[in-house]
């Protein structure tokens, strides 16, 4: 039986690629609509406003101390209480040293005041007798946030206290239908180490996760795809480029056989 099923202009391809191209799409049409709870993400995603208004700098006195972490452009206060010719207002560096004349340089970036407090103290001992150190944020530099990998409008979002990964996602236009919500890598700095963990944000956007994550400033976010959203880049690449059109809904792919 003929197969009515004409391309113009085009050569036949082999029917092993012809095969190739039906088991990819295939398996792109197994499961290839999102779960209950990713559509229940998207739904909630939808019902926040793509674009949100930037909030205004934070000022030092808007920051909870106690969880703010230290970064980069921070500019600080030092004060020795019963010393006080070695007070210092010193800058947090790029490299997330500060710099003090009886202290040397110390590492302040990803340290909250009090872990930086204990620092100086442990470090000015060494010159001074029972040094009581306290930290004051002066002044707060423009931080932000990036988010990346699936989600509609990769990019920075700016940062403020209390920010969470899901509404750093969020504020990026939330995740794509590709998006592997319960395996989302979070990347921040403690101290001098850079630390990674993996979230599930799906349990978090379900009120399934024991507890929230609060970011810092210069954390990122990146939202990898799912198997189907990786099998998408592979049809691209290898599939449609060895096709002479791309596939519709009830194509025969073996009409293009010799």
């Amino acid at each position: 039986m003929n197969i009515p099923t004409t391309i113009l202009g085009k050569t036949p391809i082999l029917l092993g690629a012809a095969k190739t191209a039906a088991f990819a799409i295939a398996l792109l049409a197994i499961g290839c609509g999102p779960s209950v709870s990713h559509q229940r993400a998207l739904m909630m995603m939808a019902r926040v406003p793509i674009e949100q208004a930037s909030p205004l700098a934070l000022l030092p006195e808007q920051v909870d101390t106690l969880s703010y972490r230290l970064a980069p452009g921070d500019l600080l206060d030092v004060k020795f209480t019963h010393h006080p010719e070695e007070n210092e207002r010193t800058p947090v560096r790029p490299d997330g040293l500060i710099s003090l004349q009886i202290a040397g340089d110390i590492n302040a970036a990803g340290l909250t005041v009090a872990e930086l407090e204990r620092l100086i103290v442990e470090k000015s001992s060494l010159s001074l007798r029972n040094p009581v150190v306290s930290v004051i944020i002066a002044q707060l530099a423009e931080h932000k946030v990036y988010v990346g990998g699936d989600v509609n409008r990769p990019g920075f979002v700016n940062y403020r206290d209390g920010l969470t990964p899901l509404q750093a996602v969020i504020e990026r236009g939330g995740f794509t239908d590709t998006a592997m919500m319960e395996e989302v890598l979070y990347v921040t700095r403690m101290g001098g180490e850079i630390q990674t963990q993996r979230l599930d944000l799906e349990a978090v956007v379900q009120g399934d996760s024991p507890g929230e994550v609060y970011m810092a400033p210069d954390d990122i976010v990146f939202v990898p795809k799912t198997f189907i959203g990786k099998a998408n880049i592979w049809v691209d690449q290898w599939i449609r480029g060895l096709l002479p059109t791309v596939p519709r809904p009830g194509f025969d792919l073996n009409a293009l056989a010799f």
